[in-house]
């Protein structure tokens, strides 16, 4: 049997954390198992990315695990001069700061509800159809000789990628988008998420969002038609190439 052997395994919603400096990223301690000499320790990110059971000059994100006080139960996490803390004293705060996932996923729902996530997406689906369009025809226009459009088949490739949307389901994407908020934000930020679509502001942005979407559109479809347009003349270039090479290359 080993020396004091001690086995700290925490849920994974009973974590400690520091946040890293320039990394915009929270480091969690999920638990560290004692075999007296040596010690491995469990260690996660608030983007949810883990790690498996690692020991002292091993690393994690970029970070060296670099020294553990056995009195304290504190991890330290160094990289280049960035020092980070882990103790699992703090585990139970973070706990309330941070929520179960069944607290998260709530405050998330209450969001996809709020903002009326299928009738908005629907409407922003509205909204690309129209600047789809409006690029596909700009695209004909400036690929003919004489800047004339094909009708017919301009009306068959939009109607093509009207059905392509309306085949979407947004339940599954909805309940998609509910589970990522919930492991994204913590309980607190989603709340106060919640609390700012309760606003008018907040639900002013919802309802103007398609107004939005439509505006951008605008501005970056003169920056979508030069980059489309660019791209054609070099691929047009490559074949060229490519088919002056093997004329001249000895078959």
């Amino acid at each position: 049997m080993y020396p004091r052997k001690l086995l700290y395994l925490l849920p994974a919603f009973l974590i400690s954390s520091l946040l890293a400096e320039n990394a915009n990223e929270t480091f969690l301690m999920r638990g560290v198992l004692d075999l007296g000499n040596t010690q491995s320790f469990s260690l996660s990110t608030t983007t949810n990315t883990s790690s498996t059971w690692l020991k002292l000059g091993q690393s994690f994100q970029g970070y060296t695990l670099a020294d553990f006080d056995k009195e304290t139960q504190t991890l330290t996490l160094t990289k280049g001069d960035q020092s980070i803390e882990l103790s699992l004293a703090a585990a139970e705060e973070i706990s309330n700061h941070n929520g179960t996932i069944e607290e998260r996923m709530a405050e998330a729902e209450k969001i996809m509800q709020m903002i009326h996530f299928e009738e908005m997406m629907d409407k922003s689906m509205t909204v690309q159809m129209e600047a789809v369009t409006k690029m596909l025809r700009q695209q004909m226009a400036g690929l003919s000789k004489d800047g004339s459009i094909d009708e017919e088949l301009l009306a068959f490739q939009t109607k093509a990628i009207s059905e392509m949307f309306t085949e979407f389901d947004w339940k599954p994407i909805k309940e998609g988008m509910s589970q990522a908020y919930a492991e994204v934000f913590t309980k607190d930020e989603l709340h106060s998420i919640v609390n700012f679509y309760s606003t008018p502001a907040g639900q002013a942005s919802i309802e103007k969002q398609p107004e939005i979407q439509a505006k951008t559109a605008e501005i970056m479809m003169p920056m979508i038609m030069q980059a489309s347009q660019s791209m054609q003349q070099k691929m047009m270039e490559f074949y060229k190439e490519r088919a002056q090479k093997k004329k001249t290359t000895p078959q």
